[in-house]
C-alpha cells in the first residue's frame, strides 16, 4: 500500500531558512544544498522526471517529502521493492465473483492510476528494487506518451492520461552493497534527470543534528559530530568496512539525549553494523570520545 501525504491548499507557506553556508532549512529541520533545492523546485514546476541517486540514509525520500511540504503539494510515496504482483500495484485487478449461477467479473483500479490523475508528485521510491515488470508498465508514464497502459482491463483497455501537473521523482541505491537491488534498466534511467544527492559537509551535519537533538549541549554535539566524521573519513581510507549515515548520527543523539555516553551510542550502532571485526576498527576513534 502507497504512503500518501497531500493538501489541498497552495497558499500556505511552510518554514524556510535559508543559511548564510549555502544551505536551506526546510520545515524547520530538514538541510538542503540551495542549488540542490533549486533545481528540484525547478524539475516539479516544469514536469521534469528526476531520479535521486545516492547511498542509503543520506535522505533522499525525506527530501522530497520536505519539498513537497514547503510547496504545499500533494506527495504520495509508492514503494517500489514490495510490488511482487506490479499488474495489481500500477493497474489494478480483476475478481471474479458467482451471481446466481452466472460468472461476473469485476476489475478495480489501482491507486496510481487514480494518483496520477491528479497534481502533486508522485514519488517511486527505492526504483532499483522494482520488478522487471514494474519497468515496462513505468516507460509510457514517463515518456512524451504520459499515460498508463490499461490493456489487462478487460472492460476499458484505454489508456490513463496523467495529468499535467503531476510530476514523478524516484530514489535509487545503486551498489553491490544493496542486497535485493536490480540495474536499472537504461531506457528507464534515460526517462529521468539523474541527481545525485551528496551528504553534508561537517559543519552542516552539526547544524542539522542540532536541530534534530535540541537536547544535546555544545561539547557532546562536537564530539558525536567529530566521531561521526572520522568513522566516515576511515571508512573512504578503507581502514574500516562500513560508514554511518545521517540516520545512524541522529540514532546516536537520540541516545546521548536519553543518557547513554557518547562512546555506549556510537558502540551500540557501529556492532550492528558492522559486527564485532568492525568494532575492532574502530575501536581506537571510539576511546576518544569517552
Amino acid at each position: 500500500m502507497p504512503t500518501t501525504k497531500s493538501t489541498t491548499k497552495r497558499t500556505t507557506k511552510r518554514p524556510v531558512s535559508i543559511n548564510s553556508n549555502g544551505t536551506t532549512t526546510l520545515n524547520g529541520y530538514f538541510k538542503v544544498k540551495n542549488g540542490l533545492l533549486s533545481v528540484l523546485e525547478r524539475n516539479i514546476r516544469s514536469g521534469v522526471n528526476t531520479l535521486l541517486l545516492g547511498p542509503t540514509g543520506v535522505g533522499k525520500t525525506e527530501l522530497v517529502s520536505n519539498i513537497a511540504k514547503k510547496n504545499n503539494l500533494p506527495l504520495t510515496i509508492f514503494d517500489m521493492g514490495t510490488m511482487s504482483d506490479p499488474v495489481m500495484s500500477l493497474i489494478g485487478n480483476h475478481t471474479i465473483t458467482m451471481e446466481n449461477g452466472v460468472t461476473k467479473s469485476t476489475f478495480a483500479k489501482s491507486r496510481f492510476s487514480e494518483v496520477i490523475q491528479q497534481p502533486g508528485i508522485v514519488l517511486l521510491d527505492e526504483l532499483s528494487r522494482a520488478n522487471v515488470m514494474a519497468n515496462n508498465l513505468l516507460f509510457p508514464c514517463l515518456d512524451f506518451r504520459r499515460e498508463l497502459p490499461m490493456e489487462y482491463c478487460f472492460h476499458d483497455t484505454s489508456p490513463i492520461k496523467i495529468h499535467p501537473e503531476c510530476v514523478f521523482f524516484a530514489t535509487a541505491n545503486l551498489g553491490g552493497q544493496y542486497t535485493g537491488t536490480h540495474k536499472i534498466d537504461r531506457a528507464l534511467m534515460d526517462r529521468f534527470m539523474l541527481i545525485e544527492v551528496e551528504g553534508l559537509n561537517k559543519l552542516e551535519v552539526k547544524s542539522a543534528l542540532e536541530i534534530e537533538c535540541p537536547k544535546l549541549n555544545d561539547v557532546k554535539l562536537s564530539k558525536i559530530v567529530d566521531v561521526y566524521d572520522e568513522i566516515n573519513k576511515a571508512h573512504e581510507k578503507y581502514t574500516i568496512n562500513f560508514n554511518l549515515s545521517m540516520r545512524h548520527l541522529k540514532m546516536i543523539g537520540r541516545l546521548v539525549e536519553d543518557g547513554f555516553t557518547v562512546y555506549d551510542s556510537f558502540y551500540i550502532i557501529a556492532k550492528g553494523i558492522g559486527g564485532k571485526e568492525g568494532l575492532k576498527s574502530i575501536e581506537t576513534i571510539l576511546k576518544t570520545s569517552k
